[in-house]
């Protein structure tokens, strides 16, 4: 996609013909300027842009940023052991306590119907 040496050079020779030797320096000058013109009044319009977007959308994030620490620390309270538990239970402790209250529960029944 850039540009060739050999279509530079063609844009010179024709640009030298149509202007002449003398007008050629003047001509480039001037591009110049015009150039450096256009890059900053886009880098304004930029800036303009980004100043008018980016506040409103810090504020959203701020407010979002406070729901969601709010949210952590719900889930922080919910999730959490019960206090002065040692340790954090873990699953196959879980998995087994309803199979022994089941087995208590069971022999309690057997237990009631043996008297």
């Amino acid at each position: 996609m850039g540009v060739s040496i050999t279509e530079i050079t063609v844009i010179f020779l024709v640009a030298l013909v149509l202007f002449g030797p003398e007008q050629l320096p003047v001509l480039a000058r001037t591009l110049g300027k015009v150039t450096g013109q256009v890059k900053r009044t886009s880098d304004s319009l930029r800036r303009e842009f980004y100043n008018s977007a980016y506040p409103p959308g810090q504020d959203v994030r701020n407010a979002l940023n406070g729901e969601i620490k709010d949210l952590r620390s719900l889930k922080a309270e919910i999730v959490a052991p019960p206090t002065g538990s040692v340790g954090s239970p873990s699953r196959a402790r879980h998995a087994t306590e309803p199979t022994t209250q089941r087995s208590s529960e069971a022999s309690d029944v057997n237990g009631a119907s043996d008297a």
